[in-house]
């Protein structure tokens, strides 16, 4: 029988360790003996949830969707809101982009990103139609094998509350909650 030396991942494993094809094949028939057995011992209701326990939750909760009205007896200058909003946001900390077909605005910051669960918030804001005023609305998503009975459904976010504030500021609009 010819002899061969077994590779590592480091290199070759020292010559106490050599091995014919015959070893090799008895060890790769007892993996596979010890593979049905042990699987065979599992019962069968568990094979049916066994997709649920490797995959994950997504879970989303909003805060109150709110209208940004001007101040004035103007139509509210949209350039400047999505200006100001992007300024605004990529400071705290979010990844901000607007679409420019449908002219929406969207801003996400990740929260919290562990091995297994990534909570992130997400804010939007929606032109509105032309007579309708711009709908700034901010959602949290959780994503990961945290289920949802064990987050909380409420959700406030404080980053949005100061950009109210700061459109007040700047004169350019006024939030208000939609109903």
């Amino acid at each position: 029988m010819r002899k061969r030396k077994l590779r590592s991942r480091r290199g070759f494993i020292p010559d106490v360790f050599l091995c014919d094809e015959a070893s090799m094949f008895m060890v790769f028939r007892f993996l596979i003996y010890i593979a049905k057995t042990s699987f065979m011992k599992i019962p069968k209701v568990f094979l049916l949830f066994l997709p649920a326990i490797f995959s994950g939750c997504t879970n989303v909760a909003g805060d109150v969707a709110r209208t940004l009205e001007p101040l004035s007896a103007d139509p509210l200058n949209r350039a400047a809101l999505f200006s100001s909003a992007n300024v605004f946001f990529t400071d705290a900390g979010y990844q901000c982009r607007s679409a420019s077909d449908t002219e929406d605005f969207r801003c996400r910051k990740d929260l919290r990103d562990i091995y297994i669960h990534q909570t992130h918030a997400v804010v939007e804001i929606f032109p509105g139609d032309d007579e309708e005023n711009p709908l700034l609305v901010t959602t949290r998503w959780d994503e990961g094998l945290i289920p949802g009975e064990f987050i909380s459904s409420q959700f406030s976010n404080p980053d949005v509350a100061a950009f109210c504030d700061y459109l007040a500021q700047a004169t350019l609009a006024v939030c208000r909650n939609a109903s």
